[in-house]
Order: C-alpha cells, then structure tokens, then sequence
C-alpha cells in the first residue's frame, strides 16, 4: 500500500535532516549551527558547548566567541578551557572516534535507503531493502544515541563534582539523535508494512 510507503519514507527523511543538524552542529561559529551541540557546561558567567567535530566557548553577557577549528571524532577532554573539570573523559579517544564513525555510517544507510525507496517508485523489492537498511541505521543510532548520553552525562557530573557551582545541560543534538533513531524505527516499520501490503510487481501496460 503506497501509504504506508510515503510515511515511511517522511520518516526516512526527517531521520536524515536530525542526523545532518547533529552532524554539522558547532562546525562554524553562524547562526543556527552554533546552538547544535551535545552537551553544555556552565562555569560561573562562562559556557563550553561539545560537537560532533569541535567545541565552542562563551559568556553569558555576550554568546558564542569563538569556535574551535572541525576535528573529524573530536575529544571534548581536549578542551584546555576545562582543564581539571572532565578528568574523567581522558582516554577516551576510541569511545569519540567510535561515535563519530557510528554516526556516519547510519547518515549512509538512512540516505541511501531514502534514495532506493524513493527511485523505485515504492515497489515490494526496494522497499524490502529499505526496511533492512532503515532498521539497521536505528540499531547503529540506538548506540550513538546510548554513547552520546553516557559520555554528556559522565563530563557534566564529573565537573560537577569538581566545582558544585558548576552547571550541565544536554543539547539540541542529543534529542535529534533520539528524534533520528526513533524516525528510523518508524521508517523501518512502515517499509515492511508497504512490502506486506504493496503490490509485487508493476502491472504491465495493455496492448
């Protein structure tokens, strides 16, 4: 049933949208951009907000100054303006670059199933393999999403335990991470609902 193919595939691509917003969160100090980030730590009137690929750093008073420049996994224990308060995130480089690879490889599956879907006109095969695709892009942001919150929720309580004053909140990216895992399991349900219901083959024109 084509219903079932066309919600699928709005879920397919709203999934897409919420993974380029994480993506390409805090890679430029611009408007928009700059307040997509993971996590943000507040330090008296000073702030520091993590990307994917960098970290931007601000006052209260004045907003975002200044942006680091794109690392591909960047590690937020990098951050020299921190220094004491996320002791806990050293030697966590394969845990970022883990995330960051994780990352791109459920962009891949979500595009490509959004392009087979959407080419093939919602018929029973492509929508098969959109299905696959799409669920196992779920699986792989089930575990980014999982990473992202263990590693925010580890460097905010860690600097809280440093200094009491210290304030920590998750940001828009980690909920589009969840808006894009959830989107994606939508998704996969509703291509195999469209297989079930779809027709097999297109009908063949009358002579």
């Amino acid at each position: 049933m084509a219903f079932f193919g066309h919600l699928a595939t709005f879920f397919t691509f709203s999934a897409l949208i919420l993974q380029l917003f994480s993506v390409l969160g805090l890679t430029y100090n611009v408007p928009f951009l700059r307040d997509l980030y993971f996590a943000k730590i507040e330090i008296s009137n000073e702030f520091i907000m993590f990307g994917l690929w960098s970290y931007c750093s601000g006052s209260m008073s004045s907003g975002v100054q200044t942006c680091s420049k794109p690392v591909a996994a960047f590690d937020w224990s990098r951050v020299s303006e921190l220094g004491s308060y996320v002791g806990d995130l050293h030697n966590m480089e394969k845990l970022f670059l883990a995330n960051f690879i994780l990352y791109f490889i459920a962009l891949g599956f979500t595009l490509i199933a959004l392009i087979v879907t959407v080419m093939s006109s919602f018929r029973r095969g492509p929508d098969f393999l959109a299905s696959i695709m799409t669920f196992i892009a779920f699986v792989v942001m089930l575990i980014v999403f999982v990473i992202v919150l263990v590693i925010s929720i580890r460097g905010i309580n860690t600097a809280k335990g440093v200094d009491s004053s210290v304030h920590g909140v998750l940001g828009p990216s980690t909920w589009m991470t969840l808006g894009a895992f959830v989107a994606l399991l939508f998704s996969s349900i509703g291509y195999c609902f469209a297989c079930i219901c779809g027709p097999g083959r297109v009908r063949s024109e009358k002579v």
